[in-house]
C-alpha cells in the first residue's frame, strides 16, 4: 500500500539554496546524501521544499542500454538526507502531466541526431516545466552515459540540474520567480549556468 506524506515537519517549506559545492561522486551540483545512481540525469531543487524530483533511465533492457520508448526517463521524488527515514515515491499522473513531467518522440534516423550520441536510439524531450527549451535525449559515445542534452546560456549541454526559485505560496499555488539551469558543455566538460527570470516575476 502506498504512504501517503502529507507536508509537515517532515517536508519543511523553507527557504533553500541551489547545491553547487557538495563532495558528490557524481557531480558537485547534486546533494551529498544523495546515494550514487550512474541511471541518474538531472534533478529538480526547489527553494521552498526539500524534496527533490530525480529523473531516471527507464530501460526496456538495461543489458543492451535500450529505453523503454514508451517512457524513457522515470520520475521520482526523493527525501534522502533530511528525515530519519529517507523515501522515494514514484510521482502521480497528474504530477508528470503538470510540471513535472514532459513530452518525447523518437528521433528519426538520420535526422536531428546529437554529434556526440552513439547511434543509438535518440529522443526527442520536452519537459513540462521549461516548454520552450527543446531537449534531446541519448547516450553519449565519449563514455556512454545517458545524457539530456538542452542549451544552456547558448552552450550545447548536458542538463544536471534545474533549481526553482518561488515565492510563498498563496491557495496552494506558488508563484515562480526565477529558473537557474546548470550543467557541462557537451563538448569541453565545462560547467554552464543560465537563470531564468519568469515574466511578471
Amino acid at each position: 500500500m502506498t504512504k501517503t506524506h502529507f507536508f509537515t515537519d517532515e517536508f519543511p517549506d523553507r527557504d533553500y539554496r541551489p547545491t553547487t559545492a557538495s563532495e558528490h561522486p557524481q557531480t558537485r551540483l547534486w546533494p551529498a546524501y544523495l546515494p550514487v545512481d550512474d541511471d541518474r540525469l538531472f534533478i529538480f531543487e526547489r527553494s521552498k521544499n526539500a524534496q527533490l524530483v530525480v529523473f531516471t533511465a527507464n530501460y526496456a533492457d538495461r543489458e543492451r542500454r535500450v529505453l523503454d520508448p514508451k517512457w524513457p526517463l522515470d520520475i521520482n521524488w526523493q527525501s534522502f538526507g533530511w528525515t530519519s527515514q529517507p523515501t522515494s515515491n514514484a510521482t502521480g499522473v497528474l504530477e508528470r502531466k503538470m510540471a513535472w513531467g514532459y513530452s518525447h518522440k523518437l528521433v528519426d534516423a538520420g535526422t536531428g541526431a546529437a554529434a556526440g550520441s552513439d547511434g543509438g536510439a535518440q529522443f526527442h524531450v520536452s519537459l513540462n516545466a521549461l516548454p520552450s527549451r527543446a531537449a534531446l535525449l541519448y547516450h553519449a559515445v565519449a563514455d556512454s552515459k545517458l545524457v539530456l542534452q538542452t542549451t544552456i546560456a547558448d552552450v550545447a549541454s548536458r542538463l544536471l540540474k534545474v533549481f526553482v526559485c518561488t515565492a510563498p505560496s498563496r491557495a496552494f499555488v506558488p508563484k515562480v520567480l526565477y529558473v537557474e539551469l546548470y550543467g557541462t558543455c557537451v563538448a569541453t566538460g565545462a560547467d554552464t549556468y543560465e537563470r531564468i527570470a519568469v515574466s511578471g516575476s
